[in-house]
């Protein structure tokens, strides 16, 4: 796949994303009758998705989601930012607790 967004002009590879799109469809039968199901209702209600150039991104609804593309961003859901590479014993929030034998900490 990486290779066809790498060089979506490259016919060689449209023609391999195409085979390994006909062989996961061909495993997994619900994700073939759910992307069936997408198309048909898109085409009946006259909608066209298309998503051009690097890092796009297309959708018809998107809810409950935030779509981020780019480097180094930072997206913020609800009242605390933060950022963890390793944790122990952490609360976040109104208050959050961390009980532990012999002592409270919030």
């Amino acid at each position: 796949m990486t290779d066809a967004a790498a060089a979506p002009q490259d016919e060689d590879a449209q023609a391999a994303l195409r085979l390994q799109l006909r062989k996961l469809l061909a495993e997994d039968k619900d994700l073939a009758r759910e992307i069936g199901q997408q198309w048909a209702a898109a085409q009946a209600a006259g909608v066209t998705i298309t998503a051009s150039g690097e890092r796009s991104v297309a959708a018809q609804t998107i809810t409950g989601s935030a779509v981020v593309t780019g480097d180094r961003n930072t997206v913020q859901s609800g009242k605390y930012n933060v950022k963890i590479d390793k944790a122990s014993g952490l609360a976040i929030g109104d208050n959050a607790r961390i009980d532990r034998a012999g002592d409270d900490t919030e």
